[in-house]
């Protein structure tokens, strides 16, 4: 006999690998003793928990976003119907200053009489000004002054305009 022992057993180190096999397959084939074969449901709750805060917190943003993104077209809408009723009004304004220019904006079918009665809408506004030495205007000058204020108030900005009657009985016609 040898010289081991029933109990003493030599010990044999691994094979290698086959060939074909990869260590993949070899960690396969450990089950629980290697690797894990799937998630633990802690871990699946606490993904699902952090994609529902990550979730929330990005339908808000949008929402926020998405809600907002109105209001630039309303103010472009806003300012663009305002620009038309003041171009309107410049155009009547250089029509009545051609035919007369003496009642153009006050006379009985002037621009401001025009104005008052709201043929423009109820968004224009027209007062008489006039400026004082330091450039500041002083409002309030009712058919004293020969400066019209004419306002047209818009959903982004108000667009306001000078009308004045500075013209004379020799003064050459306007084209608009």
């Amino acid at each position: 006999m040898t010289a081991f022992a029933k109990n003493d057993q030599m010990k044999i180190p691994p094979a290698p690998f086959v060939k074909g096999e990869t260590k993949r397959e070899e960690h396969k084939k450990r089950g629980r003793e290697g690797f894990p074969q799937g998630f633990s449901l802690v871990e699946v709750i606490a993904t699902i928990m952090v994609t529902a805060i990550l979730g929330v917190i990005f339908v808000n943003f949008m929402g926020t976003a998405m809600s907002k993104s109105t209001q630039a077209i309303d103010v472009v809408q806003g300012e663009a119907a305002a620009e038309g009723v003041l171009e309107r009004i410049v155009a009547d304004y250089v029509l009545r200053m051609n035919q007369d220019y003496s009642t153009a904006l006050g006379g009985p079918d002037g621009i401001k009489t025009r104005i008052d009665s709201k043929v423009y809408g109820a968004n224009v506004t027209a007062v008489y000004i006039q400026f004082l030495a330091s450039g500041s205007e002083n409002p309030g000058f009712s058919g004293t002054s020969r400066t019209l204020k004419v306002t047209v108030a818009a959903a982004g900005n108000d667009l306001t305009t000078l009308l004045t009657e500075t013209r004379g009985a020799n003064s050459p016609a306007v084209a608009f």
